[in-house]
Formats: structure tokens, sequence, C-alpha cells
């Protein structure tokens, strides 16, 4: 990183919050100035207050480096097992479509831990939600006063059939599966998928150029129920698919069905739309039904609904689930995530159990663009609870994600508010188009914006 990964000061990461549109740093003013009046207390009279933060990623980061600017004598603990868990995940989709190289996404994760902080290695294995006691892979157990869980979401491969092999929300895996090394089985949802992505796209480009005139190759992509993170990314990896194939007039010589589970696009009804008379206009059909399996060797797939299809070419986007951590402790709503109250992010069962990113059962679209305002929430609420105050900040709900149109080089930036109106980072553009700048702010200042701003805990 070199250069690049010097702090910002307040005024760069608002100027760039304004051009990039990762996030919004609207009502910060108060959580900032309530983290300088804290830091001037004396500390002489005050107890250290514990906490937990699991997970090393950039929602956990973060929050460790607002946490210790914002609470008088904290005394905090990261549970972290990776070594490098501050990947650039946004940047996966720039990968996956041939946009970046993967050094782009790589971050020492030592080095972005704030002083003061302490790291334990070992992987955290149950919560005592009734004692606030987490228990490590070690076997040992530590008291908290609060516990904020960031861990993230797993990819469940194995939940289809013929995928093997457990990957961790951080896009990493040591062990690669057969299927993983398939040039006809792709998804940009993991470190290597994302980096073979573009090449595979290629190589159907290549297929389609050798078949007898009259045939047609079969191409699929999959979705789960739309509860996913960055779930804009498998959309993106279709447009530079037709945009390959259009360069190399070869379209209408590949059929093209995209199957959503639950047959949305998108959360929210005006996106969900917006994305459908997209697939029709370029003439991807869209079908609700569920991939089962996938038998790489005779290339063909079971789905719940369509049966047995052959393919030419898969993109998976595989179900995702929190840690066996949460589950057995007992923190998790129907749709398996952290049953936390939307605005708080406090479980609504046991109090001073917080939780931030994908796990976070708030509703809100999952994504990176999410955690400063989440980061934020939790840290004014424990800094208030702490100094004896009603807690007064409240999650606004946004988030975003980004559909990328390399062909034409446009971006769509998915948000909303919390009354499920579509938003513009950019106030002046309409929030439901395609936009060079959108385009060019996710490939030149959003990196900068959200590991040098956000993940810092200045924006």
């Amino acid at each position: 990183m070199n250069k690049q990964n010097k702090r910002l000061n307040r005024r760069d990461v608002l100027k760039l919050a304004v051009l990039a549109g990762a996030g919004t740093l609207a009502g910060s003013t108060g959580a900032e100035a309530n983290e300088i009046k804290s830091s001037k207390k004396d500390i002489s009279k005050k107890q250290p207050l514990h906490i937990a933060i699991i997970g090393g990623g950039m929602a956990g980061t973060a929050l460790a480096y607002r946490l210790s600017r914002a609470i008088t004598y904290p005394v905090i603990t990261l549970y972290e097992p990776q070594e490098r868990s501050c990947w650039y995940q946004p940047g996966m989709t720039m990968v996956g479509t041939g946009l970046w190289p993967m050094e782009e996404l790589a971050y020492e994760r030592d080095k972005y831990l704030p002083m003061h902080v302490s790291l334990n290695r070992n992987a955290v294995t149950s919560i005592d939600a009734n004692t606030r006691t987490v228990t490590d892979s070690s076997g040992k157990s530590a008291a908290y006063d609060y516990v904020v869980t960031a861990s993230g979401l797993q990819l469940d491969f194995p939940a289809i059939d013929g995928l093997s092999g457990a990957i961790s929300s951080l896009q990493h895996t040591d062990k690669l599966e057969s299927w993983m090394n398939d040039p006809a089985i792709g998804s940009i949802y993991y470190l290597h998928g994302a980096v073979r992505l573009s090449k595979q796209l290629d190589g159907v480009v290549q297929k389609v150029q050798k078949i007898p005139k009259g045939k047609r190759l079969n191409v699929y992509f999959t979705q789960p129920k739309i509860i996913v993170k960055s779930p804009a990314a498998a959309k993106s990896a279709l447009m530079s698919l037709l945009d390959k194939l259009k360069k190399a007039g070869m379209r209408d010589r590949v059929e093209i069905v995209f199957f959503a589970e639950d047959g949305r696009l998108s959360a929210n009804d005006a996106y969900d739309t917006y994305y459908k008379k997209l697939l029709a206009k370029e003439n991807v059909l869209l079908k609700k039904d569920k991939l089962v399996s996938v038998n790489a060797a005779e290339h063909k797939t079971v789905f719940s609904g369509a049966g047995e299809l052959p393919y030419d070419f898969i993109h998976v986007t595989p179900p995702m689930k929190t840690g066996t951590y949460l589950s057995k402790s007992g923190l998790l709503n129907d749709n398996g995530l952290v049953d936390v109250d939307a605005k708080t992010l406090e479980h609504k069962v046991y109090p001073k159990i917080f939780a931030i990113g994908d796990a976070a059962g708030c509703g809100a679209l999952k994504s990176a663009s999410a955690i400063s305002s989440q980061v934020k929430t939790v840290t004014d609420t424990i800094r208030a609870l702490d100094e004896g105050e009603k807690p007064k900040a409240k999650y606004d709900g946004y988030g975003s994600d980004t559909l990328l149109c390399p062909g034409k080089k446009t971006a769509l930036v998915e948000a909303w508010n919390d009354k499920g109106n579509p938003l513009s980072p950019l106030v002046y553009l309409n929030p439901m188009e395609c936009h060079v700048l959108y385009w060019y702010s996710s490939l030149y200042l959003s990196r900068s914006y959200m590991m040098d701003g956000v993940l810092r805990g200045w924006a």
C-alpha cells in the first residue's frame, strides 16, 4: 500500500464521502463530539469497560477504532483467527470483471489495528448471553461488559450438492476443491473464484465461437434467497459476460437464464423492477427456481422446479449463513441472522449484545457501505451507557451496492432509505439510472474512503 495507506485527515474523508458515494456522514457530528468529549474525562475515577468484538474484518476493525476513542477507559479484545481479514471486499466485483488485479484487495490486517486493542487469534466457539462470556477455540472463557459480533457470513457452497468446501465470509480458502478449478463453474463471491472469473467468461466466448452454427450454449446464473451480501456482484458478472459476447458478435448464440430462488433480484421493490426490466432488455430469461445440485463431470444441474438441465457455464451465488457459534448461542432469528433491533442494533432478547455487518438481522442491504452508520450507532450507544446517559443514536438503515456495466463504463448504485425510497449517494443524480460518475467513484475513490476513512473509524 505504501503511500496510499496513509491516514486521511477529516477534510479528505469528507471530500471522498461526497464523491465516492460509499456511504453517508450525515448525523456523525454528534457522535464525534461525544468521542472528543469522552476522551478528555478523568479516567482515574472510571472503571475499565471490557468489550469483546468478534470478527476483525472491516466492520470489527472500524468499531475497535471508534470505541478506543469514544470510551473513557476501554479494554477491547478483538477476536480474529485469519491472518488477513481486511480484504477490500467490495473490490471483488472489480477483480471478477477483470477491472482490477487481485493485489488491489490485499491489506495487512495488523497494520490497521488501533493501539491498545488486544488481538485474540483464536476463533470464538460460543457466547453465553446471560453472563456475557465469550469462549474461544483454546477453551478459555472471558467475561465482558459488552459483546459485539461482526463476524460476517460464511459462503455455504456445501448446501448445493456437488459443491463441497466451506469458505468464510472473508472470501478466503486454503484448500481448493476440484470444482473450484473447473472452467465451467464460476463464482465471484470468493477470492479464487473472482480471480478466475474474467478468464472464464472469456472462455465462454471462445467456446461459442467453436460450436457449429445453429447451436447455442446454455449459461446459468443462480441466486439463493435475496438475503445475501453484495447481491449486485453476480449481476455485474452477468453484465460483463454480455459485454464480451456483444463485442464478439456472439450474443444471439448463448441462452442465458438467471435463476433466483425467490424470484427477486433486489430486496427493494423499485430496484427489483429495474433489474427485471434490465434482464428483459438484454434477453436474459428470469426464472424463480432453486439450485439443488451441480454435476461437474457431466455438466448437469438439478433445480427444484425445472429438474435436470445441462449447462456449458454456470455462475453460482452460494447460500450464506452465520458462524455456528451464533446458532449455538441462541442469538439468531428465523432468517438465520442475529436477532437485533433495526435501529439500535442491540439484541432483542439479550441486552449489551450487538451485531454489525452482514450477520446483523436489521433488514439493511448487506454491503460494506452499511458499516459506517452501524459502527457509529453502536459506538455512541455503548459510550452513552458507560457515561450513564440515555442512548440517542439510531441506525438509519443505509446500505448500498453497485452494479457495474463494463461495456458502457457506467454503474448503478442500489440504495434506499428506511421507507424503501431509492437513494442516490450523489444527490443530483437519478438513483434509478446508471451513470459514469458511479463507475469512476467505484473504481477510483471508494476504496480510499472505505479503507482510510471508514476502516480507521474517521468516516
